[in-house]
């Protein structure tokens, strides 16, 4: 539902130029500016606090793309994806510093990520500081206050799975770097903030479905996978199977009968959909650049119709090899592409590239699924089978094997093989939406799995990894800046 009011308000207000960033003044109203000092006067009506939440959206949306290039700090750290393949960039080096492991704390794009990150806090900060005293229609103030916790959740739940401990700051603050002065929380101390915001927003979230105008919205079925989500990263097996039994109960979502129509343009909010970062194709400054990223070198023209094709989110041979012949889901990896009459047999990820128009570099209409309801009737089974063994597990898998065209596990499987079983359907299903390495390191088999597949960059089959990686790799280091401007917050181990 490209063309409703949350997008077009959404539009509107990116605009006028009124989102930005966090160490300007936050402007969300076309005529109204104001600066933070006189925020109180700013959060009145129930239009400036929609406009406020709107203006968090579009901070959502740069959380998963803009220059922070969230595929690095996930998919190409994993051995989904590559810059070293054929077809990959090889660099530059702040690309190649996530594919190899040689990170370093002055990376453009780690701090990238915590910025927009903490810029998302603040603004969800502010609206939740604000509507708790203010005189708005009751069910408003639910529906802000609820949205803006499963925002922050949301952008916590990313920190500290990349980070680990960060300065867990729930007040509103003027300045980020004076937040910081703290210094770090505890991992356990971020996860139950978490938690304490989705439980919150499932009380004040009604179950609509975020469709139509609230396509896009946190809504209790998000706040629920959410934190089934971090339930099931927690090892709380046995909750997060309570929360993902509560969304399939919902029954407002369902698979979409064809894979391959999850990726076409067009297809924000769609029945499988239960969470999109949005972009709008053909609106300079609104786009993805998905497919030019996802491109392989050379493809221009090709592959994508305009802009430049950057070949860094390349998929792998391991992926490629992990589908069976009649798994439709492998037909998301092109094997190669024609131009000039020459053939280049470099693979890319067809879920991404577009040749419609709207795609140069930045300007195209190619989404972000957070979470789709095939990863909820995964996790499901995960969880299913971690708390009391496989039996009551086996339909949510088999629905989503059915979709790829395979046919159901056989029964009597064991404890341990249908673990396996669905670690197999996780990374088949959704190779490249960001889950690959947070399924790796929450189920402990990061270290094992990434070195068990070390090859020397120049193989064509290489995942990117020319030498092992230890338990400090399983964190990002935090950005040097960060620490620069507040020593209390200490540097990770290793770096």
């Amino acid at each position: 539902m490209r063309h409703n009011y949350f997008i077009k308000a959404f539009t509107k207000i990116f605009l006028l130029g009124t989102v930005l960033s966090m160490s300007s003044c936050e402007k969300f109203l076309e005529t109204k500016q104001y600066d933070r000092s006189n925020e109180a006067a700013f959060y009145k009506s129930a239009s400036d606090f929609e406009q406020a939440v709107v203006g968090s959206y579009s901070t959502l949306s740069s959380l998963y793309h803009s220059g922070n290039f969230y595929f690095l700090l996930t998919d190409i750290r994993s051995d989904n994806t590559s810059v070293y393949v054929p077809g990959g960039s090889g660099g530059p080096l702040s690309k190649s510093e996530y594919d190899d492991f040689t990170l370093t704390s002055n990376n453009e794009h780690l701090l990238g990520y915590w910025n927009v990150s903490y810029s998302l806090i603040q603004k969800t900060n502010d609206i939740i500081s604000f509507v708790a005293g203010s005189s708005i229609d009751p069910l408003k103030k639910n529906q802000y206050r609820g949205e803006a916790e499963v925002l922050r959740a949301l952008a916590y739940f990313n920190l500290v799975r990349l980070y680990g401990g960060v300065p867990l700051v729930l007040g509103r603050f003027d300045n980020i770097d004076d937040s910081y002065k703290k210094g770090r929380n505890t991992v356990d101390e971020v996860y139950s903030q978490i938690i304490t915001d989705l439980k919150d927003a499932q009380t004040l979230l009604v179950t609509n479905r975020s469709t139509g105008d609230n396509s896009g919205r946190a809504d209790k079925g998000i706040a629920t996978s959410l934190l089934g989500n971090v339930y099931l990263t927690q090892k709380k097996y046995a909750e997060a199977a309570v929360e993902f039994k509560k969304v399939i109960d919902m029954n407002v979502y369902t698979l979409m009968p064809n894979y391959a129509d999850l990726f076409k343009s067009g297809q924000q909010g769609n029945s499988e959909t239960i969470w999109q970062a949005y972009y709008i194709a053909g609106v300079s400054g609104l786009g993805s650049s998905f497919p030019n990223f996802s491109a392989p070198l050379s493809s221009e023209t090709v592959l994508i119709q305009t802009g430049l094709a950057f070949g860094w989110n390349q998929p792998t041979a391991d992926i490629q090899n992990t589908y069976e012949s009649k798994d439709v889901r492998r037909n998301s990896i092109g094997d190669g592409f024609t131009k000039a009459a020459n053939y280049y047999p470099y693979k890319f990820i067809k879920n991404y590239v577009d040749i419609g128009a709207g795609t140069g570099d930045g300007n195209s209409g190619k989404d972000w699924y957070i979470l789709r309801y095939a990863d909820v009737l995964l996790m499901y089974a995960e969880a299913v089978n971690e708390s009391e063994g496989p039996t009551n597990a086996y339909s949510s898998i088999d629905k989503v094997r059915t979709r790829a065209g395979l046919d159901p596990l056989p029964t009597g499987l064991s404890k341990d093989q249908f673990r396996e079983a669905v670690y197999l359907e996780e990374r088949r299903e959704s190779p490249f939406e960001g889950h690959r390495w947070f399924d790796l390191v929450r189920t402990g088999r990061a270290l094992s799995v990434m070195n068990a597949k070390v090859k020397p960059l120049s193989d064509a089959n290489t995942i990117g990894l020319a030498s092992p990686i230890d338990a400090h790799h399983l964190l990002l280091p935090i950005p040097s800046i960060v620490r620069e401007m507040a020593p209390q917050v200490t540097q990770n181990p290793g770096y």
